[in-house]
């Protein structure tokens, strides 16, 4: 299938896959989805200076998606991704014929904010990260590639989408390590979530290969990486620097420590992440012909100097180590996967049984939502970057969420589809450690100053 053909399969899956995901969530609330994309756009090359090799040529195309979440009129969550399809040709020789072309599938997840006006807690971020990962076995019957690489830098930031809303008090701002943690609980159930097939007891039907790396840390300086204490037998570090095989026995939703989710239908379905410490390269290749580079990305900002160009993936991560953006006390966080796509049913077949289950979406949530330009998706970022935009209490939220959704909606013809949720609720954990007391100092000033008094 070609890929401009296969523009109206992954528009109405990702609307499918994401407001399937969020009916998961505990039930009596009403949510608004509204997805943003573009149709596929030539762009350079993720790997430029291997494209121009005599035996090498690569055309890449690319799309980029906004999906908002809103609740009673006011945008709760956000999630901006970029997604790439790499077709290259190789020859053996200069006199050799050319191969078959190769196709990949690769998508950064750039952004993802909250604005803290959610109702009540629940793990609304998490299920957006799974939902949109779950549409992405739409590539499989677009482009028939066996995998996707799932990639992302965390970085800690107050807001990334909503602005001013790291003054609202009810938002949850993650510091450096508590996103790098976030992160990799997400996607153990994203991925793992994207994989399963619904209402299957018998496991999920793939593995995924995962990879995570703080730049300027080693596996063993960072414990959260080795799962949790239930797991440890299972995560003994190995010679080649894999992290055993790490398999959760039911998937946490929460994003807290104080809660326990039993939202999803997937809940006892085990399946494995297997987890590797390092970047998903060779660590003596040469980085300019193997590391995608991203845009606004750490790593290609540094590839773009020119004395990178000998350095190897070894290199680069030291050198991302000492960066400015990923140094200096920072602790940020490299993340990849590689989702197996197309095992399950394709989720555009399964709107049918949805609906007959009891699904209460308001308005056809197989709609294709639009296709933007790029020129036209950049007017929506600027919009929601605006000055007058205000997140930071519940009446400023009001006014600016109204202002951006009536303009996606009258520019872009962009519809809000209705969802409620019908998962089960979430309760507090029966393991919830006990808060404790600061210990009592001695003041021994004030003991000194009573006993000269009585000397006096």
């Amino acid at each position: 299938m070609s890929l401009a053909a296969s523009d109206s399969i992954k528009s109405s899956t990702i609307v499918q896959s994401i407001t399937e995901s969020l009916r998961k969530l505990p039930a009596g609330h009403s949510l608004s989805v509204h997805v943003i994309q573009t149709s596929d756009h030539h762009v350079e090359s993720l790997t430029p200076w291997r494209r121009f090799s005599h035996f090498h040529s690569e055309t890449t195309m690319s799309r980029r998606i906004l999906a908002f979440v809103s609740q009673g009129s006011v945008l709760v969550a956000g999630l901006e991704v970029h997604e790439f399809t790499s077709i290259s040709v190789q020859a053996s020789g200069a006199h050799q014929p050319q191969l078959s072309p190769s196709v990949a599938v690769d998508v950064c997840i750039e952004k993802i904010d909250t604005s803290g006006f959610l109702s009540a807690r629940m793990p609304l971020a998490k299920m957006l990260v799974a939902g949109y990962l779950r549409s992405l076995q739409r590539y499989h019957a677009a482009v028939a590639v066996p995998t996707v690489g799932v990639h992302l830098f965390a970085r800690a930031q107050p807001e990334y989408l909503f602005a001013k809303s790291l003054k609202n008090p009810d938002k949850h701002i993650l510091d450096d390590l508590g996103l790098v943690k976030w992160w990799q609980s997400a996607l153990n159930y994203g991925l793992q979530y994207a994989i399963c097939a619904e209402n299957n007891t018998n496991g999920c039907a793939a593995e995924v290969a995962a990879n995570c790396v703080v730049p300027g840390s080693t596996a063993s300086e960072a414990p959260w990486f080795l799962g949790s204490n239930q797991h440890t037998s299972n995560n003994a570090t190995n010679a080649d620097g894999t992290i055993g095989q790490y398999t959760e026995p039911k998937l946490a939703v929460a994003d807290a420590a104080t809660t326990a989710a039993t939202a999803s239908d997937h809940a006892s379905i085990p399946a494995s992440i297997r987890w590797t410490w390092g970047l998903p390269y060779v660590s003596s290749a040469r980085a300019h012909d193997c590391v995608l580079q991203f845009p606004d990305d750490p790593m290609t900002r540094l590839l773009s100097e020119p004395y990178s160009s000998s350095w190897s993936v070894s290199m680069l991560l030291e050198m991302l180590a000492v960066s400015e953006e990923c140094g200096s006390g920072r602790r940020t966080a490299y993340y990849s996967a590689a989702l197996p796509v197309g095992h399950l049913q394709d989720p555009s077949s399964s709107s049918s049984s949805s609906s007959s289950s009891g699904s209460s979406a308001k308005g056809d949530n197989t709609a294709e939502q639009g296709s933007l330009s790029f020129d036209d998706y950049d007017k929506a970022l600027i919009a929601l970057f605006d000055r007058e935009m205000d997140f930071s209490t519940h009446e400023a939220a009001l006014v600016s969420s109204k202002r951006f959704l009536d303009l996606i909606s009258a520019s872009f013809g962009i519809p809000a589809i209705t969802i409620d949720t019908m998962g089960k609720p979430i309760v507090k954990s029966a393991s919830e450690p006990k808060q404790q007391e600061p210990p009592k100092v001695n003041d021994l000033t004030m003991a000194i100053r009573k006993k000269r008094k009585a000397a006096n």
